[in-house]
């Protein structure tokens, strides 16, 4: 029997109300995360003040929720490897916004740290069930699009929300004390509105079908989601042991998470440089400066790539995207010392159109390709895609915290330049690595991106 003809219709249907609800209960965890991580990277220096703290609690912070993301994707992912999708899809819905609303009545930075830690759960979580849940059930046409929409272009638009909230606070002079507790209550109110519906999401026929061995379950889901009827009349699951395949899938584990490690190596100063980066520019209002970036920039660059994802496919945009960004940042590199002796308007122009350009081509690549868990999805088999996508994920995480603590340090003792500039020349790196060694998996079903298709085929032969 051939696996690929099992998930046929699922990778042969058209767009429907499923897909449209998967895609709506996706997009909006990765709208709250983007929500909550603009808020603490726009008002870190303001709560550090409110909490009056320096050092090691400051530290704590801007990166609790990092620390806490590398443990929630591992939790997840091993627990909907073993136990399936269904069984956890939802919780780090709920994480994220006990989080958000125990943070909003906190009182000093313990208790942020801790109420950051639990959203840094969630975090993990939903990184690692997202792309699964939605890549398991899309058709293979549209897979990429999808994903990229769900975990990538949706990120920006959490960001401009959050930055509106700030901005609007600000101008009606609402108490610093009290306008953190305000963006953080209206960060939980939605991913309190998807737990329930996260809840209900049936489990993926992927599982049921290589993992889990239930075939008459399998042929309901599938005719839940696409109305067609599937002939099943073998042993679907995946009999290689588990320790096996991630041997044998140990190097794209590696690489999908090495490609998201890279992004946040390119991305000097977190994902809309900001303090460090901005104010050398001339830019002071941070809740503006990632409005404006996040509106001219990132938005369209996520939109020109669900455009051409699924037709130029994942490997020549990530390329593109890397190579931009690194690109950009050398073009600051040399311009730096221009820059820093211009003034008010050309200032704030050449710095703009830098960074601009910058984010821009971040969107078109990495953000909304290796950084929305594609490769993890596309290039893991289902038997071990939730325990790799949940080591992916903890070394993305790990690259953020990285990141967060080497940026500070270049620039403190090499200055802002070369900083910036060996960003830069980890994009050049990070786009041969894209050319080099990723195979490309466009409109590709999974069982044919993975080589699951090849692995059945050959123990059903020794079978016989």
């Amino acid at each position: 029997m051939n696996l690929k003809d099992v998930f046929k219709p699922l990778d042969e249907a058209k767009f429907n109300v499923y897909h449209l609800n998967s895609l709506l209960i996706t997009t909006l965890g990765m709208f709250t995360i983007s929500y909550n991580t603009t808020f603490v990277a726009i008002e870190i220096d303001n709560l550090s003040k409110i909490f009056h703290v320096s050092g090691i609690l400051f530290v704590l912070l801007a990166t609790s929720s990092l620390y806490a993301a590398v443990i929630g994707a591992l939790i997840f992912g091993f627990i909907s490897n073993f136990k399936g999708r269904k069984a956890v899809y939802g919780y780090e819905a709920l994480l994220l916004s006990i989080g958000s609303i125990l943070g909003s009545l906190t009182n000093n930075a313990i208790e942020m740290i801790l109420t950051q830690f639990i959203f840094g759960i969630g975090i993990g979580g939903d990184f690692v069930m997202s792309p699964i849940v939605l890549g398991e059930f899309a058709e293979a046409r549209d897979r990429g699009k999808l994903l990229a929409f769900a975990v990538g272009v949706t990120g920006p638009l959490g960001s401009v929300a959050s930055s509106l909230v700030i901005l609007a606070l600000n101008s009606l002079n609402v108490p610093t004390d009290l306008s953190y507790r305000i963006v953080l209550a209206l960060g939980a109110i939605i991913p309190a509105s998807i737990i329930y519906l996260r809840r209900k999401v049936p489990e993926s026929p992927r599982y049921l079908a290589r993992i889990k061995g239930d075939n008459e379950e399998l042929k309901n889901v599938i005719k839940k989601v696409t109305n067609s009827d599937v002939s099943v009349n073998a042993d679907l699951r995946d009999r290689t042991p588990w320790f096996e395949l991630m041997k044998r899938y140990s190097w794209f584990i590696f690489l999908a998470g090495l490609l998201w490690f890279l992004d946040h190596m390119v991305n000097p100063g977190g994902v809309f440089s900001l303090a460090l980066v901005a104010k050398p520019i001339g830019i002071t209002n941070l809740a503006l400066f990632s409005l404006l970036v996040t509106v001219l920039a990132s938005i369209p660059g996520g939109l020109l790539n669900l455009a051409l994802i699924d037709r130029w496919g994942r490997k020549p945009l990530e390329a593109i995207g890397f190579l931009g960004m690194g690109l950009s940042l050398i073009a600051f590199y040399l311009l730096k010392s221009f820059i820093s002796s211009s003034s008010g308007d050309t200032l704030a122009v050449i710095g703009g159109i830098v960074l601009g350009l910058y984010h821009f081509t971040h969107n078109l690549g990495p953000a909304n390709i290796s950084a929305a868990g594609i490769f993890n999805v596309e290039l893991i088999p289902t038997k071990i895609r939730g325990i790799g996508s949940g080591l992916v994920v903890a070394i993305d995480r790990t690259g953020a915290l990285v990141n967060s603590a080497i940026f500070p340090f270049l620039v403190s003792n090499f200055g802002l330049g070369l900083a910036v500039g060996l960003g830069g020349f980890l994009g050049i790196v990070a786009a041969i690595v894209t050319l080099v060694l990723v195979p490309e998996t466009k409109r590709k079903p999974l069982e044919e991106a993975t080589g699951e298709d090849r692995s059945f085929e050959e123990f059903e032969e020794v079978e016989k």
